[in-house]
C-alpha cells in the first residue's frame, strides 16, 4: 500500500494533502492564471498559438526533453517502483515482450515468438539471435533465468516481486535475508531453474512453468520487473549503479547528473534503425509550477506525472496539447467478510449499488477521477462483451432496498453500525463522508468513519478492526488475471491475519514465519474472471484515477495509455510540423 501512495502522488492524481493544495493555491494559481491570459492575448508573437499551451518552437534535431515528475532514482529493473524510474527502465532495458503503446497488446521484443501448452501453464519463448547487451555480448535465455531468480531472492525489497508469484516455486522465496552475506548464501541454496519454474534450453529458448493458468502471460512479462539485468555475482542484492551500466534496450545511459539524466540511442540495439530519437533528456522540475513554466517557454517537450491542482486542470483542458486519460489505479472498499452481516452477498450488493459513483466523481471529487462500475478499466478487462459499463453495479436505490430487505433488514432496521476505516487523507475523508451519506439516504444505515494515520491504519486492517475499509491498487499490467489476483489476495491475506491472531510476546522471527505461512495459504487463491469478482462482491470498486500530460504538437509516437507507459522507442520529433491554418 505504501507503493500505492507513492504512485498516486507521482501520477498527478488528486491524492494531495490539504497543505499541498493550499501551497499550490497560494503560490501557483496566480502565476498560472497570468500566464494563461498572456497566451490568449498573443504576447509571444508569431511562434505562439492560442490552440497550444505556451510557445511551440519546433526542434531541428531528434532530441526529446521530458519532465516526468522528477529524475529517475534507480535504473535497476528489480527496484523500479514507479515513474520516472520505470520509464527509464523501459527505455534502457528490453524484456521478452513489450507493449504496443496504443493497443497495449504484447508485441515481440527479445522474444520473436512464443507458444503455450493447451492448459496455458507452460510457456515457451523463442529469443532472437541478434539481441545484444550494450557491451556487445549476446542476450540469452540464461540472462532471464538469472535476473528473475535474483528478483525473487531479493524478495520484498524489490517492489514488484509479487508479479512473479505465479511462477512455480516462486512463493517460497518471497522473504529476503537481511544482509548481503545471507542473501548470497540464500541464493546458493535456491532451487534449480527447473524447480523454480524457469528453464533455459540453450541460448534461444526460455520455458516458464506457471502455478495457475494464464492465457495472457506474454502481456505480464512486458512489465519492467521481468527485464534482464547484468549484476555482480558477488552481491546480487545490491542495486545496479548508473556508472558503467550495461543495458540491452533501445537507449543507453550516458549521464546521471543532479538536474538531468541523459540517454542516447544504443548502437548495439537490434532494432536501432526504427528508433528515431538520438537523445532523451529527463529534466528535473522541482514543482508542477516549474514544469508548466518550462513547458510554456518551449524549454521542454512533454510534462507528465506533475501534481496539477484541480483549477489548473480546468484551465489547461481547452488546449490541444493537454491530455487526460483513465489511469489503472483503483480506489475500492473491501468488506470484512468474517463479520455478519457482511458475509451476506445481498448486503454487499445493496451497499455497492446504492453508491452514486458518477455524482461522487463529478461533485465531491471535482471531476478529477473516473467512476468505476467494475474492477478493471476497459483496456484491462478480458470480458468486455460480458461485463460492460452499467452491469451489476449501476446505481439502483430501489434494487438496493429490496436486497437489504431480503437479507432481513427492511429500511435498515436492526442493521449494525458500519465501521468504515480510511487512512488519514483529505480526499479519502471527503469520499467516505459522501458514501456514508448515500448509504444513510438510500438504506437508512448509519456509518462511523474511522480515520487513522497510515501505520495505525495498517495495524487496524491486520487485526480486523473494521467492517469496510478503503483500499487502493495501482495495476502494473494489462493481464486481467494478475490484476484480479493481486487485488483479492491482498484482502485474503488480511482475512488470514484476522482469523489467526498472533499471541502476545512472540518474537520477530516467529512472526516472519507466520507471515510466510499465511502467504502460502493464499497462494492458491484464485479469481478466474472479473464477472466472478462482480458476482461475489467481496469489494466495491469506487473510482479510477486520471493521468495528465502536456505534449508538444510536433512530438509523435509518445502515446498516453491506461498504464501511463509511453514508448520512447516509438517517439520522434516532426521537424516539419506546422499548424494548419483555418
Amino acid at each position: 500500500m505504501s507503493q500505492y501512495r507513492a504512485k498516486t502522488r507521482s501520477r498527478g492524481c488528486p491524492f494531495l494533502s490539504k497543505g499541498r493544495l493550499q501551497r499550490l493555491r497560494l503560490t501557483g494559481i496566480t502565476s498560472l492564471l497570468l500566464a494563461l491570459s498572456f497566451i490568449h492575448s498573443g504576447c509571444f508573437g508569431a511562434e505562439d498559438t492560442s490552440h497550444y499551451y505556451g510557445r511551440v518552437i519546433v526542434p531541428r534535431v531528434q532530441s526529446f526533453r521530458w519532465s516526468d515528475g522528477g529524475l529517475p532514482q534507480t535504473f535497476d529493473p528489480a527496484f523500479a517502483a514507479a515513474a520516472p524510474d520505470t520509464d527509464a527502465v523501459r527505455a534502457l532495458f528490453e524484456g521478452l515482450t513489450d507493449y504496443d503503446p496504443v493497443t497495449l497488446k504484447p508485441v515481440p521484443a527479445v522474444a520473436i515468438r512464443w507458444e503455450s501448452s493447451p492448459d496455458n501453464r507452460l510457456w515457451t519463448f523463442y529469443l532472437r539471435e541478434d539481441a545484444r547487451w550494450s557491451n556487445g555480448e549476446r542476450v540469452t535465455a540464461q540472462d532471464f533465468v538469472r535476473s528473475w531468480e535474483r528478483t525473487i531472492t531479493i524478495g520484498a525489497l524489490a517492489p514488484h516481486t509479487e508479479l512473479l508469484n505465479n511462477i512455480e516455486g516462486a512463493t517460497g522465496y518471497r522473504l529476503a535475508p537481511k544482509t548481503n552475506t545471507e542473501l548470497q548464501s540464500h541464493a546458493e541454496a535456491a532451487p534449480t531453474a527447473h524447480r523454480f519454474g524457469l528453464e533455459a534450453v540453450g541460448d534461444n529458448v526460455l520455458r516458464v512453468r506457471l502455478q495457475q493458468a494464464d492465457a495472457n502471460f506474454p502481456a505480464l512479462v512486458a512489465h519492467p520487473v521481468f527485464r534482464p539485468v547484468k549484476f555482480p555475482d558477488s552481491d546480487p542484492a545490491k542495486r545496479v549503479e548508473p556508472t558503467g551500466l550495461i543495458s540491452n534496450g533501445a537507449f543507453q545511459l550516458t549521464g546521471a547528473e543532479a538536474n538531468r539524466v541523459l540517454l542516447e540511442r544504443a548502437k548495439t540495439y537490434w532494432d536501432g534503425a526504427s528508433v528515431a530519437l538520438q537523445r532523451v533528456e529527463f529534466v528535473n522540475s522541482s514543482s508542477a509550477e516549474d514544469a508548466l513554466a518550462a513547458y510554456r517557454a518551449g524549454e521542454i517537450d512533454a510534462v507528465t506525472n506533475a501534481p496539477f491542482e484541480p483549477l489548473a486542470l480546468k484551465l489547461l483542458t481547452p488546449y490541444k496539447d493537454f491530455r487526460r486519460l483513465t489511469f489503472g489505479a483503483l480506489t475500492y472498499y473491501s468488506f470484512n467478510t468474517s463479520r455478519a452481516p457482511f458475509d451476506d452477498v445481498r448486503v454487499r450488493e445493496a451497499l455497492a449499488i446504492s453508491i452514486d459513483r458518477d455524482r461522487l466523481s463529478r461533485n465531491d471529487l471535482g471531476g478529477a477521477t473516473e467512476p468505476a462500475g467494475k474492477f478493471l478499466p476497459e483496456e484491462m478487462s478480458g470480458e468486455k462483451a460480458v461485463v460492460g459499463k452499467g452491469d451489476l453495479l449501476d446505481h439502483d436505490v430501489n434494487k438496493a432496498r429490496e436486497l437489504l430487505a431480503d437479507a432481513g433488514y427492511p429500511d435498515g432496521e436492526r442493521f449494525p453500525l458500519v465501521r468504515l476505516l480510511v487512512n488519514r487523507n483529505e480526499q479519502q475523508r471527503v469520499v467516505a463522508q459522501a458514501i456514508a451519506a448515500m448509504w444513510h439516504s438510500a438504506l437508512n444505515i448509519q456509518t462511523e468513519i474511522v480515520v487513522k494515520a497510515w501505520d495505525d491504519y495498517e495495524v487496524a486492517i491486520e487485526s480486523g478492526e473494521y467492517d469496510v475499509v478503503r483500499r487502493g491498487i495501482v495495476m502494473q499490467t494489462t493481464d486481467e488475471l494478475t490484476n484480479l489476483r493481486l487485488l483479492f489476495q491482498l484482502d485474503a491475506q488480511a482475512t488470514i491475519a484476522v482469523s489467526e491472531p498472533r499471541e502476545a510476546g512472540k518474537g520477530r522471527e516467529t512472526k516472519t514465519r507466520e507471515a510466510a505461512v499465511a502467504k502460502e495459504k493464499v497462494a492458491g487463491f484464485s479469481v478466474e474472471s472479473e464477472s466472478q469478482a462482480l458476482k461475489e462482491l467481496k469489494a466495491i470498486p469506487i473510482y479510477f484515477s486520471s493521468s495528465y500530460a502536456l505534449v508538444k504538437p510536433y512530438v509523435s509516437g509518445f502515446e498516453s495509455n491506461v498504464l501511463d507507459a509511453p514508448s520512447l522507442k516509438r517517439t520522434r520529433i516532426n521537424s516539419a510540423w506546422a499548424e494548419r491554418k483555418p
